[in-house]
C-alpha cells in the first residue's frame, strides 16, 4: 500500500518551517554562529512539528512555485521580525559595553570577534555575553517561543505580511534598543566622565605631571568600578526590557 501525503498538509508544515527557521535564524542564542547548523536544523525541524499539532487552517496549495516561494519568504519573515526583536535586547548590552569601552580608552582595542560579523571591543564582548546569560535567565526565549506560537491564531500560515504597521513597530523598538543602551551605560559614564574633568583640573594645576600617563590606567579602573557598581542597576533594567520585550511580540502579532 503506497502512502500518499496530504499537499495541504505539506504546506501547512512547509510554511511553518519557514516560520520556525526565520525565528531560529535571527534570534539570539539560538541563531549565533557557535551553534551548527544541523542544531538549528533540528531546533527549527521540532518547533514546526509542535507548530504543526495545534495548526488548524492550512494555507490554499499555489498553483505555481513563485506562488510556493512567496508565501515561504512571508512566513519567514515573520520569524525574523520575532527572532530580530529578541536579538535588539543582546544588542543593546553590547552597544553599552562598546560606549563604555570607548570613554575607557578601549577603542583602538577592538578585535574581530569569531562569533559575530563585526568588530567588538573587549567590554563590548563581555557586555554581550552578560545580556544574552540575562536573557536566558530571565526567560527572554520563552518569551520569543510563546510570540511564534501565539501567533498561528492571529496570524494563520499563508498570510504573514510586513504591513506598515509592524515595520513601524520594529523601528520604534529598535530606538528603544538605543536608550536601553544608554541607560545601562550611564552609571560607568558619568564616572569616566567625572574623572576626565578631574584629570583637566589637574593638567591646568600641576602642568608638570604627564596627565596621559596617568589618565590610561585611571580610566580603566574608573570604568571597570563603574560596571561592576552598575551591576544591581542593570538586572533592574533587563526585568524591566524583558517585560517590555513580550508586550512588543504581542503587539507584532496584533498588528500583523
Amino acid at each position: 500500500m503506497t502512502f500518499i501525503p496530504d499537499p495541504e498538509r505539506v504546506l501547512l508544515f512547509t510554511m511553518l518551517l519557514a516560520r520556525a527557521t526565520g525565528l531560529v535564524a535571527a534570534a539570539p542564542f539560538f541563531g549565533e554562529r557557535m551553534i551548527p547548523v544541523r542544531i538549528k536544523a533540528l531546533v527549527s525541524g521540532a518547533l514546526a512539528l509542535l507548530m504543526l499539532s495545534v495548526a488548524r487552517e492550512a494555507p490554499p496549495v499555489p498553483e505555481s512555485l513563485v506562488g510556493l516561494v512567496l508565501l515561504a519568504g512571508a512566513e519567514l519573515s515573520v520569524g525574523l521580525v520575532m527572532g530580530f526583536s529578541g536579538r535588539l535586547f543582546v544588542m543593546a548590552f553590547e552597544m553599552a559595553g562598546q560606549v563604555v569601552a570607548v570613554q575607557m580608552g578601549f577603542g583602538m582595542a577592538a578585535m574581530i570577534d569569531p562569533l559575530q560579523p563585526h568588530r567588538t571591543t573587549l567590554m563590548g564582548r563581555w557586555m554581550w555575553l552578560v545580556g544574552m546569560t540575562v536573557f536566558l535567565g530571565l526567560g527572554g526565549h520563552h518569551h520569543l517561543l510563546r510570540a511564534v506560537a501565539g501567533s498561528l491564531e492571529l496570524v494563520p500560515p499563508g498570510q504573514g505580511l510586513l504591513t506598515a504597521a509592524v515595520v513601524e513597530a520594529v523601528v520604534d523598538y529598535s530606538a528603544r534598543g538605543f536608550v536601553t543602551a544608554l541607560s545601562i551605560a550611564a552609571p560607568a559614564i558619568g564616572l569616566l566622565l567625572l574623572t576626565s574633568m578631574g584629570l583637566g583640573i589637574l593638567a591646568r594645576t600641576v602642568p608638570q605631571m604627564n596627565v596621559f600617563i596617568v589618565g590610561f590606567p585611571l580610566k580603566i579602573t574608573t570604568g571597570i568600578v563603574g560596571v561592576m557598581l552598575s551591576l544591581p542597576y542593570l538586572l533592574e533594567v533587563a526585568r524591566r526590557e524583558v517585560a517590555e520585550l513580550a508586550r512588543h511580540l504581542s503587539g507584532l502579532i496584533l498588528a500583523a
